[in-house]
Order: C-alpha cells, then structure tokens, then sequence
C-alpha cells in the first residue's frame, strides 16, 4: 500500500470536514436572522409585535437597546454544544408547529409561559448594568426568586402580542385551547 493513499484519504476527510463545518455555520448565521424566523406565515404577527416594541427596530427612541429573535430566545452564557442543542431543538418544535398549523398551537399558554424559552443569560448579556430600585436590589442580592422575565414581560413584544393574539382568537384565526 502506497504511503500516499492513507494521506490523500485524511487530507479529503479533512476538507470534507471544513467544507461541512461552513455549511452548517452558515445554516446558524442565517437562520439566526429576525428575517428567518419571521419567514413562516405563523411567526408574522410575533414579528410585527416584536418589530413595534422597545427592542424592535421601528421602536424608535423607545429602546436604546435593538434585540433580534436570537438575542432573546437563545442562551447567551452556552457552550456551543449546548447553543446548537437549544436551537435545533427549537427549530424542531417550530417545524412541528408549521406542519401542525398554528390553530394546533396553544398561544396564550405559551405566552404565560415565556420564562421556558426567553433565556435571562440573554437579559443579562446586554444590560450589564441595570438600575437601582428595591426589586433590582433584591435580584442583584439573590433575595427574589423572580426573573428579568417575570417583571418586565412585556419587553420583546409588548401589549402589542396580547392584544393580537386575543384580537386573533377572537376571530377564530387560531383556536384558543
């Protein structure tokens, strides 16, 4: 056996690999987009509701702090192992949820259910700094169980998200569960 065919099979092997590796980071990088997730006709009113609110981009001087999908639903403080685990899995659910139809899809408890998909390492990677209150003092303390989440729920998307959905079931454009 000639000492060449063992390198040249590494050495495709090699390339195969690096070729595969871009692939699937350009697959995150762009399905990491506000524009990707928005792409499935269920997810466009979680759009526009995210679009007006104050980490939106047409939130105008309301938010100094601009957010996309990612910056929110995806854990900040994750290993990559980890980041690709969460987003695959997500990407999972959301696929089911398309083939499903989102009248299959339980909206209002999702949304009372925001803690299991908005990560506070998220919160926590862009306000480093956050003001001084009582509650923030006790959360800066450990003395509060409650999350970023739990008082400032309305952040990524608003009443705007409440007030469509509802306006959205009330006309039986998705069934309420």
């Amino acid at each position: 056996m000639s000492t060449k065919k063992p390198f040249l099979i590494c050495a495709g092997g090699l390339v195969l690999g690096l070729f595969i590796s871009l692939l699937v980071a350009q697959g995150v990088k762009y399905s990491s987009t506000s524009e990707f997730c928005a792409s499935c006709h269920e997810m466009k009113f979680v759009y526009d509701t995210w679009e007006k609110n104050a980490h939106g981009p047409l939130s105008g001087s309301a938010g100094a702090c601009k957010a996309s999908c990612v910056d929110c639903h995806m854990p900040h403080n994750a290993n990559v192992a980890t980041y690709l685990f969460v987003k695959t899995k997500a990407a999972v659910r959301d696929v089911i949820g398309h083939i499903r139809g989102p009248e299959k899809f339980d909206w209002v408890k999702n949304l009372d259910e925001r803690n299991r998909y908005t990560y506070e390492s998220s919160c926590k990677g862009c306000h480093k700094v956050i003001s001084d209150n009582i509650m923030h003092e006790k959360y800066k303390k450990g003395e509060t169980d409650k999350t970023c989440i739990d008082c400032h729920h309305g952040v990524g998307h608003g009443d705007y998200f409440r007030e469509k959905l509802e306006a959205m079931l009330s006309k039986g454009m998705m069934a309420e569960k």
